[in-house]
This record gives C-alpha cells, sequence and structure tokens, in this order.
C-alpha cells in the first residue's frame, strides 16, 4: 500500500504540480538555505533553469535544495519558454546479441557525450528480458509500453514514463489489453497504441489512446490496419518489417511490405479509427529507405544511389548530395540502421551505437558529414539499435 500511495504522489508531481509555470518554494526543502546566496530563490531558479542541460544531472548532486529544484516541472517549462534553450537529445533502445540485454540510452549530440540510462522496471515475478516494447515522446518525456518477456513467456500491458530531470522511470496506468510491438503515434496531444501482437505473435486490431492529463486509457475503432508480419527477436541483424511517420502532428502513416512482397502505405485517421490505403510514391520510400520526419517534411535516405529526398504533403523534390555518394551504404544499412531528424541534420545510429550526422542545410558548403563513436563499454560493439526517439528538454 505504501509503494502504491509513492508511486501515485510521483506520478501526480510531474503531471501537475507547478503547471502554472510558477517557481514553487515550499517544495525547496531541504536544509533551508538560499538557491544561490544574494539571489531571491525565484531568480536563482531561473538562472539554473537556464543552464545547459548536461549540466541539470551533475548540478542535483550539490545539495538537497539544488535537487528538490532541478526536479520541478517549473524547470522544463522555463527552458520550454526561453528562445534557442530548448536542446534535443537522441535516445535509442538497443539489444546486445552478445549479453542478451535490451537497454535505453541517451546522446547528448552537441558535446558528443553518452549517457546509459536506468533499467526500465519489471513486473513482479518476470525475470527474462522484455522485448517489444514500444516508445513514444509526450510533452518533455519518454513513454515506453507492452513488450513481451522472452520468446516463450506472456505479453505485458505496462507503461513506464522517463522523466529526463529526475533521470527516473514511473509507472502510470496499465494498458487496457496486453501486447507487444504495436505501431504508436502521438497526434494532438494524445498518444495512440494500434494493433500489435499477442502472445502467440498472432495479429491484434485492438487499439487504444491515452490521455496523459487523466492519466487513462480508452478503446478506438481500428478498421482495416495494415498486416503487419510479427517481428522476429532473439537473433542477430534483426530488421523491423515496416516504418511509420507523423507529419505535421495531423497524419499518421505506415508502410510495409505483405508476404507476397507487394509495398502498401496506408494513413490513419484518429477521429474515425479507419485505415485508408494510399496510392502514394511514398511507399517505396518508406520501405526501402531510412525515413524520418525533419522540418516538417518527410527526409528519406536512398542508400542504394546515395542521396536524399525530400517530401511533403505537397510535392515531393530531390536533394542532391554528392558528398554521401561515396559512404559505403550497402555496409551502413546491413548494420541495421535507424534515423532521426535533429536540428537541421539527419542522425543515422547503426548497430555498435555507432552515429552518422548529415546537416541538410549544407548541401552547398560541403561540410555535410560528422561522426561520433560509440559509447565505452565491454560489449556495445553487438548493440542492436531497435528505434531512436527525439527528447527536447
Amino acid at each position: 500500500m505504501k509503494s502504491r500511495k509513492r508511486e501515485a504522489a510521483t506520478a501526480s508531481s510531474e503531471q501537475g504540480i507547478c503547471s502554472s509555470g510558477e517557481w514553487r518554494g515550499d517544495e525547496r526543502g531541504g536544509g533551508g538555505g538560499a538557491l544561490l546566496p544574494g539571489l531571491p530563490d525565484e531568480v536563482a531558479a531561473l538562472v539554473l533553469a537556464r543552464l545547459p542541460r548536461s549540466l541539470l544531472l551533475e548540478l542535483k548532486r550539490v545539495c538537497k535544495s539544488w535537487k528538490k529544484a532541478l526536479e520541478q516541472p517549473f524547470v522544463a517549462e522555463t527552458r520550454a519558454g526561453l528562445p534557442g534553450c530548448m536542446e534535443e537529445w537522441l535516445y535509442v533502445q538497443s539489444w546486445n546479441s552478445y549479453t542478451g540485454k535490451v537497454a535505453w540510452w541517451a546522446f547528448d549530440w552537441q558535446v558528443g557525450k553518452w549517457l546509459c540510462l536506468p533499467t526500465v522496471p519489471r513486473r513482479r515475478g518476470v525475470s527474462a528480458e522484455v522485448f517489444g516494447r514500444a516508445s513514444a515522446v509526450l510533452r518533455g518525456k519518454l513513454y515506453v509500453m507492452g513488450g513481451k518477456a522472452g520468446p516463450c513467456g506472456p505479453t505485458l500491458r505496462d507503461l513506464f514514463v522517463y522523466c529526463p530531470l529526475r533521470n527516473k522511470w514511473s509507472r502510470r496506468k496499465q494498458m487496457i489489453s496486453t501486447r507487444h510491438s504495436p505501431l504508436v503515434c502521438v497526434l494532438r496531444g494524445k498518444l495512440y497504441v494500434l494493433g500489435g501482437f499477442d502472445w502467440d505473435n498472432q495479429r491484434m486490431d485492438a487499439s487504444e489512446v491515452y490521455d496523459y492529463e487523466k492519466d487513462e486509457w480508452a478503446v478506438i475503432e481500428n478498421t482495416g490496419h495494415p498486416t503487419l508480419p510479427a517481428p522476429s527477436w532473439y537473433k542477430k541483424d534483426w530488421r523491423p518489417e515496416w516504418q511509420s511517420i507523423v507529419l505535421n502532428n495531423q497524419s499518421y502513416f505506415c508502410s510495409y511490405t505483405e508476404e507476397d512482397g507487394r509495398a502498401f502505405i496506408k494513413e490513419y485517421d484518429p477521429e474515425t479509427g479507419i485505415w485508408k490505403l494510399k496510392k502514394h510514391k511514398l511507399k517505396a520510400l518508406l520501405r526501402y529507405g531510412l525515413s524520418t520526419v525533419l522540418a516538417g517534411k518527410l527526409h528519406t535516405v536512398d542508400w542504394a544511389a546515395g542521396r536524399v529526398r525530400v517530401a511533403d504533403t505537397s510535392g515531393m523534390g530531390w536533394i542532391q548530395m554528392k558528398e554521401i555518394q561515396n559512404l559505403p551504404w550497402v555496409q551502413i544499412w546491413r548494420a541495421n540502421p535507424q534515423m532521426v531528424g535533429l536540428g537541421t541534420s539527419l542522425f543515422v545510429v547503426k548497430r555498435g551505437l555507432q552515429i552518422m550526422s548529415i546537416d541538410v542545410s549544407k548541401v552547398d558548403s560541403g561540410q555535410l558529414l560528422r561522426f561520433w563513436g560509440a559509447p565505452m563499454g565491454p560489449g556495445v560493439k553487438d548493440e542492436e539499435v531497435l528505434s531512436c526517439e527525439v527528447l527536447a528538454l
């Protein structure tokens, strides 16, 4: 009972405390001293909120007062309201084919520093590694849901939320149905979990939507769901058989290939819950390339030709990048890469957590490419990239 009360208190503090954006000095606690000598606590809190994101976790170790202050929602709300203060980090879910472990990593691309996140909590009694967890970013937090415990274990309906300020996972209300490897998207401020697979890897049509403000799930319609193939884990060179994107927070597309090899693309309508088949050239790009949304437009790396294609709802066009044609794209593609958009660059993350960025704003200058090494640690070269998210703070 005490643990449940503690979890409820933590969830409520993360959701609603200081929602007005005002500093709550009564929550500082811990010693009664001023945050910064000579300054009112309200002003000192503004100073701390403006500091680089990479320092926030380190500064929490200074004293209890700073720890309490930096964990308040006030910090995130202040940073969001200051031009140029928000920093985007890359979050990577990986599976180590040698150790069999699944982990989450955060990458600060501005300083080239990796951070290993705390392990996602497990349900009591579940000892096997959990695969097939879907993820999404909503309101500055990382949401992870569902999964399957081991090759023969049960499917789960757990929902965990990672807060970057606290560097901790917390539990939220479980999904209505158990599932693994569903399609997940954030549309108009709500989290949609569409389809997925049951314990026997049979396709599910049941879908639901999560309201983060109420911490409630609701069943929604799901007609014409894409016939996705069940993913296969526990082997090297794991690769998803579909890609999905959200454009302008309005449209959600899924591109996939059926057993007979035919490629399709469908668009989901959250108002009606109906998947509509789209006769669109994007299906080939989504299925056979690396795709992500950057500055509201769909960017796809055509790895076979070594160029980038840009598309939006109004049309399609090519961005010629001769500098990337000489890269070993076949080897990169075989390393099961994932791609996300950060700032003005496309970040490609491949096996071993090796990162390459392509700055699409410097097409004419020639300074297009930048590379980062993997984090230090044994067995990192065996990390298979399962998913990538971008979280701003």
